[in-house]
């Protein structure tokens, strides 16, 4: 879970303000001492001198925050902020506390990847092997990151399984496969289809492929000034892999459509995605001209979530790849795509084979 709690603080009795201290919206009063934790923003939790000035102004160490049961030791770990986190610790908070979601502050630091902020945790006594979403406890999840080596030599230390550690190494080269530079995604549609050619692509969304010559996004067969003219319209681009395929790509939503999916996936297996510029991240699955799963995705998950949700990093907070690199290689992988070059099939306005769709399929 992210912590996030910006609502306006309802309004003291002046008696109280007295006592609690002034507000924390100036700069110059941010850091007299207080004597609760009120007022705190997410990322105010990374800064030890506002977090010391609220302790020695009587703030309980392991206090409410009001955020979903989280401690201060939660939200410290949380923005990886160590030096935070000892002094909070040398109030002699429990290093352990659970928040609503049964997650411990430890969990929080993984999830953030921060050596530092693990390291003090863990020299803290906190408890790095008790699954907290079955079968993921902090040390777990680390087995799978540059960061094995702060748990793998730990009393009661585990071994990933070697069908668990080979889907993770396969769902990092695809995440891999990605770059390394920022990859547009806002309002981005996108099919990953296996085995399929352009050419065959084409056909199967209705148009001729000799009509369909590639050109850049400049240089599309409609305006793209015009949402409504430029959603009859999808580009086609081939990867190569093992196995290969396709992707269709759009600024718009009808790659993840049911209509286009069933269209293209006869005999074989599609994912499409639309990250949605209002809000929200969604996939659908296609096997032989059906979905059979369409679900919000990139979400960090739950013990009830897939596996390859944990595999592909969604439960991450601070990333080493370009934001959406985890999930185009999810759907490569759901749709059987094995590809080592991704970046050309996730840029909608690098060179395409652009296909105007019947309307049927729009």
């Amino acid at each position: 879970m992210e912590f996030f709690n910006d609502l306006a603080r309802p309004e003291e009795p002046a008696a109280e303000r007295a006592v609690a201290g002034p507000p924390t919206g100036n700069a110059e009063q941010r850091y007299l001492p207080r004597r609760d934790w009120d007022g705190m923003r997410h990322d105010d939790w990374a800064d030890t001198a506002l977090i010391e000035a609220r302790l020695a102004g009587g703030a309980p160490p392991g206090g409410d925050t009001g955020w979903s049961g989280a401690t201060p030791l939660h939200l410290t770990a949380e923005q990886g902020a160590a030096d935070g986190i000892s002094a909070l610790l040398a109030r002699g908070v429990e290093v352990d506390a659970r928040d609503d979601d049964g997650h411990t502050p430890l969990w929080n630091a993984v999830q953030s990847m921060d050596e530092a902020a693990i390291r003090a945790l863990i020299d803290a006594g906190a408890d790095v092997w008790t699954p907290q979403e079955a079968p993921w406890s902090p040390g777990r999840l680390l087995l799978g990151t540059p960061l094995a080596p702060l748990v793998s030599s730990l009393p009661g230390a585990e071994e990933l399984p070697a069908e668990d550690a080979a889907a993770q190494r396969a769902a990092d080269a695809l995440i891999a496969a990605f770059g390394d530079e920022p990859l547009w995604t806002d309002g981005l549609g996108i099919c990953f289809v296996r085995d399929l050619t352009e050419d065959e692509v084409i056909r199967r969304l209705g148009a001729d492929p000799a009509r369909c010559p590639r050109t850049g996004g400049d240089d599309a067969p409609f305006d793209a000034e015009d949402y409504e003219e430029a959603l009859r319209h999808v580009g086609v681009h081939g990867v190569e892999g093992a196995p290969g395929g396709c992707v269709i790509t759009q600024e718009g939503y009808l790659p993840s459509d049911e209509a286009l999916l069933s269209a293209i996936s006869t005999g074989t297996t599609a994912y499409g995605v639309y990250f949605n510029p209002k809000g929200g991240t969604f996939g659908s699955l296609a096997r032989d001209g059906e979905v059979v799963e369409s679900d919000e995705i990139g979400l960090w998950p739950h013990e009830s979530d897939p596996a390859a949700f944990w595999t592909f990093r969604f439960w991450q907070r601070k990333q080493d790849f370009p934001y959406g690199a985890d999930i185009f290689a999810y759907a490569c992988a759901e749709a059987g795509l094995v590809i080592e070059d991704g970046r050309e099939a996730a840029d909608h306005y690098a060179p395409r084979r652009w296909v105007e769709l019947p309307p049927e399929l729009c």
